[in-house]
């Protein structure tokens, strides 16, 4: 039985839908900065986990394949700003992220001249008047969720891409490093192809279990988010890799060899 980690996101369901019909597979769902221990420390064999944790060490394995990507505005890794973007000090990062919380840095050192920012905690469970912080980050369906109210947003998928032109890589299969992922690969490509033809099942699906206005989801799901890990993306994850190590946010600067 092969140990599967996800997230409960509505982005990564058309990744993860399928392969609950697979047999010999066991999901498991955690939030983002939950998985990578997980599987470093071998209660996982393989995760969609965040982009992030290719450039950290002890070094993880990973799949070109399906991945959750965005080119231009994602929707779902927004930036609530109490303050001009240029004036901020301090940044509440959200407690469930690991990509997101080193893109946020990433975006505000290298497009808006904010370097070094107290950084402080952001749950996603509590309100954006609730969390202290010039500039609250917020992921996932929370995201997708909140009113911005008198807050301005920037949406770090666009921020990102209209600075490098690049699309950006969010999350992808990773592996513990003894494992050949190779024998999965065709079972995570053929989840994939199966769940880009659902996608508008799923995402009415997740829209009445969570209270939400289905076209919405459907709009995000069929505009917003990407799943083909392509020649451009891994440009982008490359240069994110790059630009993290630079700040110190990660241990090394390039992209291992895929195990497949």
């Amino acid at each position: 039985m092969w140990r599967l980690g996800t997230v409960p996101y509505l982005n990564a369901l058309p990744l993860v839908d399928g392969l609950r019909e697979a047999s010999g597979l066991s999901l498991i769902e955690e939030l983002p900065a939950r998985l990578a221990p997980l599987l470093r420390s071998g209660a996982l064999d393989l995760a969609l986990v965040s982009s992030v944790e290719l450039f950290r060490t002890p070094a993880l394995g990973w799949i070109s394949g399906p991945a959750i990507t965005s080119e231009g505005p994602v929707a779902s890794i927004l930036l609530y700003l109490r303050v001009p973007v240029r004036s901020v000090r301090t940044l509440a990062l959200d407690t469930s992220s690991l990509s997101a919380a080193a893109m946020a840095q990433v975006c505000l050192h290298n497009f808006f001249g904010v370097s070094a920012p107290e950084l402080l905690s952001a749950p996603p469970d509590r309100t954006l008047d609730e969390i202290p912080g010039d500039a609250i980050l917020r992921i996932g369906d929370p995201a997708l969720r909140t009113q911005s109210g008198s807050f301005q947003v920037l949406d770090l998928g666009a921020v990102w891409t209209e600075h490098t032109g690049l699309p950006f890589v969010y999350a992808l299969w990773l592996t513990r490093p003894d494992l050949d992922g190779k024998m999965l690969t065709p079972i995570l490509k053929s989840a994939a192809a199966l769940g880009a033809g659902r996608r508008h099942v799923l995402a009415d699906r997740f829209a009445n279990i969570h209270a939400m206005d289905p076209q919405s989801c459907r709009n995000y799901l069929d505009h917003n988010i990407g799943y083909t890990l392509g020649d451009r993306e891994l440009k982008g994850l490359q240069t994110y890799g790059r630009l993290a190590h630079q700040l110190g946010l990660v241990d090394v600067p390039d992209l291992p060899p895929s195990v497949s």
